[in-house]
């Protein structure tokens, strides 16, 4: 069943960048009556998201200012906003001059999306309001050719169509380790949970599961709070993500291919023009970012799973980079041996109760050796598998059949137009995503270049009379 008639109310659920820019895109393209209902369970990430409701001014953008706007077709609309405010950005110790090269803080970058949503709100046409609410959605039902919600407040909403901008969900918690341990109060599951830092700073030591971006903030976070103990980290290659450097752009691409064998390929070219050019790595993986998309989609099915295989960790650690000055302190670290790498798998935690025991098995090796820390903190990345998240309601959507995994169990099965994919296949005319629950589909869906087009062109979607047709004229409407 497919609504025939422009909506009158939409309903978001969650309010973080992605959520928050399409309320905001929404707002300010709405033309007729239309109640937007922003919906977010946590007061201090509403219009902010986990990423940038941080109040660590350690805590940086790892794109530059240049490439952060929240519009595709206005490139500069951060800068702008930035430098408006540059004496601001400048009382951050790590903030030198606000150019378009600048890594300013995250908790500035929250600011900017909550300054957005507040001026789309204000320039509404008439008739067309946000409607901003602490709760969380429990469930909802699609029925007579509208969506009903049930808040874990008790109240309920009704809405002709309904986003669902999940973002990222907590780690799965790490094999090596069995349920009482997950219950443990030295085991911190979700590394975000705001009483994780007050636990961490009386111990004398600590350990961090996973190297990626999480593993950064927290490791900057104590280093800035003046934690004095050691701070060990793990994984399974030892790769962490690496240091932005400037360079001239590359001219280079990779021709899609749905063949067998066609990741190989892909490295082997990348790798032949960083040999034959002796450029940099760096510009050679960013001149792939407009064709990321692309090339995944032409992959069938067991190359993508090769590449998850062979190279996802690889890519991360070169394609998503540091902040020079973040990159730099973590060095200091690593020289002042604060911060400690071990490389291979965890083979398990037993809480003594004065100390946790981590037991690794270093990659190559058959043999374990083991070291006692205070407190263990999953940095290991988000879950992506629906089917395991402890979510009131992915659980009811998937009891429902309303959603399913994509393939790959990296998000859900969604439609080109943003539309979730239900259990029969079907596209739904009422349910839609953004952001990562797309990341099967598309693989780089994640970032602000990537999200920020997609708010575009799903607000576009979300006011049309009829969803079943695909109208050209919307693709024209939005760039990016």
């Amino acid at each position: 069943m497919k609504p025939t008639s422009p909506p009158q109310t939409i309903a978001i659920v969650g309010a973080g960048f992605s959520g928050t820019l399409v309320a905001a895109h929404l707002l300010f393209r709405a033309k007729a009556p239309l109640t937007v209902h922003l919906i977010e369970r946590e007061r201090s990430r509403f219009a902010r998201g986990v990423a940038y409701s941080t109040t660590e001014d350690c805590h940086l953008l790892n794109v530059p200012a240049g490439n952060m706007s929240a519009f595709p077709d206005d490139r500069e609309h951060f800068l702008r906003w930035a430098q408006a405010r540059e004496a601001e950005m400048l009382d951050c110790a790590c903030v030198g001059e606000v150019t378009a090269a600048a890594y300013l803080p995250r908790r500035a970058y929250g600011d900017y999306i909550a300054q957005i949503l507040d001026e789309a709100e204000r320039g509404a046409a008439p008739g067309v309001g946000l409607d901003r609410r602490i709760d969380e959605v429990a469930s909802l039902k699609v029925e007579d050719g509208a969506v009903a919600l049930r808040l874990a407040s008790g109240a309920q909403l009704r809405a002709d169509r309904v986003v669902l901008a999940l973002g990222n969900f907590r780690p799965g918690d790490p094999s090596g380790a069995d349920g009482a341990f997950h219950r443990s109060a030295r085991y911190h599951g979700d590394p975000w949970a705001p009483e994780v830092l007050d636990r961490l700073l009386p111990t004398e030591s600590c350990l961090l599961v996973g190297s990626g971006l999480t593993m950064v903030d927290w490791a900057v976070t104590l280093n800035q709070a003046g934690y004095r103990g050691a701070i060990h980290v793990v994984s399974r290659r030892g790769l962490w993500p690496q240091r932005h450097k400037p360079g001239a752009p590359a001219a280079f691409g990779v021709e899609s291919s749905g063949a067998v064998g066609a990741v190989r390929k892909g490295l082997h070219s990348v790798r032949a023009f960083i040999r034959d050019t002796g450029a940099d790595w760096r510009p050679a993986i960013d001149a792939l970012r407009p064709m990321t998309q692309t090339l995944w989609k032409s992959l069938g099915l067991s190359e993508q799973r090769r590449f998850l295989r062979h190279l996802r960790t690889f890519w991360d650690c070169h394609r998503h980079r540091l902040a020079p000055g973040i990159a730099a302190r973590l060095d200091r670290m690593l020289e002042s041996a604060q911060l400690v790498r071990h490389v291979g798998r965890i083979r398990g935690f037993r809480d003594e109760g004065g100390r946790v025991e981590v037991a690794i098995r270093p990659r190559g090796s058959d043999q374990s050796y083991v070291f006692n820390v205070d407190a263990v903190v999953n940095c290991s990345g988000s879950e992506s598998d629906y089917r395991r998240l402890d979510s009131p309601l992915v659980k009811d959507l998937l009891v429902q059949r309303l959603i399913r995994p994509d393939p790959l169990a990296l998000g859900l099965d969604v439609a080109d137009s943003g539309a979730l994919v239900d259990a029969e296949g079907a596209a739904s005319g009422f349910l839609f995503t953004l952001g990562p629950p797309q990341k099967g589909r598309l693989w780089e869906t994640t970032a602000v270049p990537e999200i920020r087009g997609q708010a575009a062109r799903l607000a576009v979607e979300l006011l049309k009379a009829d969803h079943s047709e695909c109208s050209e004229a919307s693709s024209k409407l939005v760039k990016g």
